[in-house]
């Protein structure tokens, strides 16, 4: 397995390299790049199995990164992105990151994953390119087999469909997998559907799910859609009006998750700025220019003129212990 590891920053190559090697992976089969050009250029040799990458490379993010990847000019030469989820000073919501074709993995779990990954395309047979098939993952929760057989029968040329027939083992199936979509029955065994909302809810509050209930009652669909419900379907539906609101419900969650992620990005630049005072005081040259990076990958288009007096600021100091230190 060779692999391309796109990084500005020795600690994260000595990282990757020290977490690689307790499975037998050897510096040898990585090759690092730390500018968008030389992971080009090495990306044509079509010579490795993946990319592993931080946030921010040369200036470049991983959503920019990755559509110049996966672009028309080099789609032929693509390879499966993993970006490192210790680099990002935000999380990165699931749905957005299979959206442009790239994959979040904390660096414990980047050797199995890769492994996993590995051993799965010996078996299929290897093909560079971006992948064809960027199908959503749709959970089913229902304890009705014959309904949820032809929701699943409708639905799975557009998804890749799961079902679950109680409440608890539904709960847990999303909670090992995320699926972008959950469809979920209200009266169900073992764990009730409401309780399923809510637990869910607590650990993802805008995760899209659809409330299917025999019950039409107006009360109830009130509380549920304000409890984090996306909708309400009562049965009997039919499998166009499901198509439709599955399609819109998605539609919709990739713009809220987008409007939460760069809030998040630009609560971020405190936290930033802090971590950078704290870098320049120990002098930890290294330290400050990877967070100087990832202030500007983080910013708005348009810094606001005290950002701009903070990054000049910083550029002067360094400069002054640079010169101090000689």
């Amino acid at each position: 397995m060779k692999l391309l590891v796109a990084s500005s920053f020795s600690r994260t190559t000595k990282a990757i390299q020290k977490s690689l090697s307790k499975l037998g992976i050897n510096s040898d089969d990585i090759t690092v790049v730390s500018t968008v050009d030389d992971l080009l250029n090495e990306l044509k040799t079509d010579s490795y199995h993946f990319i592993i990458t931080q946030y921010c490379i040369d200036g470049a993010d991983i959503w920019q990164l990755s559509k110049l990847v996966n672009s028309a000019q080099f789609s032929a030469h693509s390879l499966p992105i993993y970006l490192l989820e210790e680099s990002c000073e935000t999380d990165i919501p699931p749905i957005l990151a299979k959206e442009h074709s790239f994959k979040v993995v904390a660096l414990e779990h980047l050797g199995e994953t890769l492994t996993a990954a590995h051993a799965q395309n010996e078996i299929a047979g290897y093909r560079r390119g971006r992948e064809n098939s960027c199908k959503n993952r749709l959970l089913i929760i229902d304890d009705d087999e014959d309904a949820a057989f032809f929701a699943c029968h409708s639905l799975k040329d557009e998804y890749e469909v799961e079902i679950a027939y109680d409440g608890l083992t539904g709960y847990k199936l999303w909670e090992n997998k995320r699926h972008e979509l959950v469809l979920l029955d209200l009266m169900l065994p073992v764990m009730m559907g409401d309780i399923v909302l809510e637990k869910i809810m607590e650990i993802d509050e805008n995760q899209p799910i659809i409330i299917i209930t025999g019950h039409d009652k107006p009360d109830n669909h009130k509380e549920f859609l304000l409890n984090g419900a996306s909708e309400y379907l009562c049965k009997p539906y039919t499998m166009a009006d499901l198509k439709v609101h599955c399609r819109t419900i998605l539609n919709r969650a990739k713009l809220i998750y987008q409007t939460h992620y760069l809030r998040a990005k630009l609560e971020s630049l405190g936290t930033l700025f802090w971590q950078l005072d704290k870098a320049i005081t120990h002098n930890d040259d290294e330290k400050t220019e990877q967070i100087m990076t990832a202030i500007k990958a983080v910013h708005p288009c348009n810094l606001s003129d005290d950002y701009m007096l903070k990054l000049q600021v910083t550029d002067e100091y360094r400069a002054q212990n640079s010169h101090s230190c000689d």
